[in-house]
């Protein structure tokens, strides 16, 4: 062989050995982590009232008022007072004022349920939350804002009206008409 080729080798060689050298480096790795348990807590919101006549569900979530009528054309159920305790861990926020009602397919029954109006007062004795028909109130759910602590109170009034306020008397219309109104407040937690 001659020394041009065992020169041309020998480069070769010595850049395949440096080659080796280059690939063979060491690389650190490190991490680092964070971590929280998370825990869902609960609302429970159940309704009492000092109020005659008012019957509470054995799961203290409807409060049913006595029964009213007949009446006249200008009745008022009166001011009923409901009082919610938040008996959850976790902190209970209103979101919405509702209304619903139950009657029968009948035209003095519809014609009650679109006559009858409802107050609304929160809490108890303060502000008023709604005033006017019932119809209105069902078409058109209010919100609200309020957090409810765990153990907290939240309380309201209702009143079932006609002939006063926001509402005129009920019509013939209505005579003999047979509605279950009701009042719903939402809680989001």
């Amino acid at each position: 062989m001659n020394t041009r080729k065992i020169a041309v080798v020998a480069a070769v060689a010595a850049a395949g050995f440096g080659l080796i050298g280059a690939g063979a480096g060491a690389t650190f790795t490190d991490a680092v982590t964070t971590t929280q348990q998370v825990t869902a807590g609960s609302i429970d919101m159940q309704l009492t009232s000092d109020a005659s006549g008012v019957t509470i569900s054995t799961d203290k979530k409807t409060a049913s008022f006595a029964d009213l009528g007949p009446t006249q054309s200008t009745f008022s159920s009166g001011v009923v007072p409901t009082t919610i305790t938040n008996h959850g861990n976790a902190t209970a926020n209103a979101i919405v004022l509702s209304a619903g009602d139950v009657h029968a397919d009948n035209a003095a029954s519809n014609a009650l349920a679109s006559e009858i109006c409802v107050k609304i007062i929160s809490p108890v004795g303060k502000g008023v939350a709604y005033d006017g028909k019932l119809s209105g109130l069902q078409a058109h759910p209010i919100q609200l804002q309020g957090p409810v602590v765990s153990g907290g109170t939240d309380s309201f009034s209702t009143e079932f009206y006609a002939g006063s306020g926001q509402c005129a008397s009920l019509t013939n219309a209505s005579e003999g008409g047979v509605v279950n109104p009701s009042v719903t407040v939402s809680y989001v937690g």
